[in-house]
């Protein structure tokens, strides 16, 4: 009779390992799926950072484009730079006065837009500046 109960209480505690076991494994992939999932998280924010970098700094080589040329009316799409980001300006004639209520001649408002998709989503970034013509 003795042997039967250490033979229960052997089996039980073999049980209790396989238990422990099972226990471990299901908090150690609970673990490694939240990890999954963060990192996850963080290079999709990473990603987005980075497309809106891109395109900020995609608006600002237009606008030094555009400072750099004789400045005119326009509403146009630029070409496509390979970037996905489609750019469009619009230059426009501004009516503002001088301290003796007369016209200032050429001035103008450039406004530059970017547009792209990011996982499936538009984005869109303008920018704005008041140029002067002489």
């Amino acid at each position: 009779m003795n042997d039967f109960f250490r033979h229960l209480h052997r089996q039980a505690q073999r049980g209790m390992v396989l238990l422990e076991v099972v226990v471990a494994l299901t908090i150690f992939t609970l673990v490694a799926f939240s990890l999954v999932m963060t990192l996850n998280s963080a290079m999709d924010v990473a990603q987005e950072r980075n497309q809106i970098e891109i395109a900020m700094q995609g608006l600002g080589n237009q606008m030094t484009l555009l400072r750099g040329s004789n400045v005119a009316p326009i509403d146009k799409d630029l070409p496509d730079d390979g970037s996905g980001i489609l750019y469009h300006v619009v230059v426009q004639p501004e009516q503002f006065q001088d301290q003796l209520k007369k016209p200032v001649p050429n001035l103008y408002r450039a406004t530059i837009t970017a547009k792209w998709k990011l996982n499936g989503t538009p984005e869109d970034r303008s920018v704005s500046l008041l140029l002067y013509q002489q």
